[in-house]
């Protein structure tokens, strides 16, 4: 909790004094939609990169991400280039480029294939819909991608934990929608420095007008080093002005950090 304490002092956050990662940050661009949702929680980015829609139109995730995210236990055996997935009490083997799955010892059929990007399996999220009870429900209308289920995010309190000056808030935790977003990334530097950016739409989906100093959209940022980048809602609250019924909202967030970016999340908050 320390370190929440300094973010209310400093205003601006960095991420000094750790080494940074053995893989250098590779400059990257990702942007939506789809958008993965988690419960209340909207995934913008997980290491390598974001999650994103292949040429059959469904989306991948990153294995090592189905950990963090979700609780699953996750191995890729390099050899055999055959990624094994246990989720409550159910496992499944997916092979890199092939279509055949295994769940629980039956061989089923997807239609698509696990792909590796940027040195890291993807998985297409639909088998573990499918296949290994994940709760999940596809929004064709707003294009959200929503897994919903108190055991998802319990691996990742450095996401979801809130700063100091949240503790007390009585929050509307799904006050808004994100529509969109785009992540970019500049290369690591000699020093082992790499900056960016991403920038994400919000729209108020309460039905009502939410009143000025009572937004509270904001995000949180954790690199491989486990270092993270929250925005402070005490900070100059004047900012957060009011936002009426179906308004979006466009917020931009600078990027840096001395290690890989592992993930980005936004929560779409209101205080009440």
């Amino acid at each position: 909790m320390k370190r929440f304490k300094l973010l209310l002092v400093v205003l601006i956050v960095t991420f000094v004094g750790i080494p940074h990662s053995t893989y250098a940050q590779s400059a990257l661009k990702a942007s939506s939609p789809p958008i993965l949702k988690i419960n209340q929680y909207y995934i913008l980015f997980t290491y390598p990169t974001s999650p994103y829609v292949d040429q059959n139109n469904r989306l991948l995730v990153p294995l090592r991400s189905l950990s963090d995210l979700l609780g699953a236990k996750v191995a890729y055996d390099a050899g055999t280039k055959k990624a094994t997935i246990d989720l409550d009490g159910h496992q499944l083997i997916l092979t890199l480029n092939s279509k055949d799955a295994l769940v629980d010892q039956q061989v089923k059929h997807m239609d698509t294939v696990p792909v590796q990007k940027q040195n890291s399996l993807f998985v297409p999220l639909k088998v573990m819909i499918d296949y290994l009870a994940v709760n999940g429900t596809y929004h064709a209308d707003t294009k959200v991608i929503e897994l919903n289920d108190s055991k998802y995010m319990k691996n990742t309190p450095h996401l979801t934990e809130e700063t100091q000056d949240r503790a007390k808030l009585d929050e509307d935790q799904n006050a808004f929608s994100i529509t969109s977003y785009q992540v970019n990334v500049g290369k690591t530097n000699q020093k082992g420095i790499w900056t960016g950016s991403f920038t994400y739409q919000a729209k108020n989906i309460t039905g009502h007008t939410i009143a000025q100093g009572k937004e509270d959209v904001h995000s949180v940022v954790l690199l491989a080093n486990g270092n993270t980048q929250v925005e402070v809602y005490n900070y100059m609250r004047e900012k957060h002005k009011a936002v009426s019924a179906e308004e979006s909202i466009t917020k931009t967030q600078n990027l840096i950090g001395n290690a890989d970016l592992a993930y980005i999340i936004v929560k779409p908050y209101a205080v009440k």
